[in-house]
């Protein structure tokens, strides 16, 4: 699944985050995949994270269209930090097949009672939902990610995957019927591998 840019994509940067904004920024289809996108696991980014201030998360919230109101506290942003961690390490086990660390888990199931407990019954016009009743757009938010990623792990954990360039390394959500997608962009990390097997073959003739 891609995900389509908003409109507002182009809004006023400062000219080093412009120069340094990835070609496909929005490709795990899933929010909480993309989430744990913005902090670079590679030695190439090591130290890149695109949510690392309150006013770096709000721009990147804007550009994925989520739109918050108004920039995180910092108490707020090391809250989501944490959760992104967590959420990184356990995603990063999916993929490896391996069982995610306690710990993790637990800050996981720590936001997923948070999320929970925010739930509410109100009315619509064909009886009633729930909603989440956190009054902060920033907690919605980070239930919102947590509810999310909690149903990526109670579904079909093959369809979590991890781009194999290790340049790159971004998670994403596979929803292809035969489990075919293995790049998180075809056209950055998919052509790029296609490049190095072309040159390997020509040094090799």
């Amino acid at each position: 699944m891609m995900v389509t840019l908003p409109e507002w994509m182009n809004i006023p940067m400062n000219g080093e985050f412009q120069r340094r904004l990835p070609k496909h920024e929005f490709v795990a289809g899933r929010m909480s995949l993309d989430f744990c996108n913005t902090l670079s696991r590679t030695r190439q980014d090591a130290d890149w994270d695109r949510a690392s201030t309150p006013s770096d998360f709000l721009e990147w919230t804007q550009r994925c269209g989520i739109g918050l109101d108004r920039a995180p506290t910092a108490q707020a942003l090391a809250r989501l930090h944490m959760l992104r961690d967590a959420l990184a390490e356990i995603f990063d086990a999916v993929a490896d097949e391996r069982t995610p660390a306690a710990r993790d888990l637990a800050i996981l199931n720590a936001e997923l009672a948070d999320a929970r407990a925010a739930e509410r019954l109100v009315p619509t016009d064909h009886g009633f939902a729930l909603a989440d009743g956190a009054r902060a757009a920033i907690d919605r938010f980070r239930h919102t990610v947590a509810c999310e990623a909690a149903e990526l792990l109670t579904g079909d954990l093959r369809r979590v995957k991890r781009c194999p360039d290790h340049e790159c390394l971004w998670l994403f959500y596979d929803g292809s019927k035969n489990l075919s997608r293995r790049w998180c962009a075809m056209d950055d990390c998919g052509t790029k591998d296609k490049v190095r097997r072309f040159r390997k073959r020509e040094a090799e003739s």
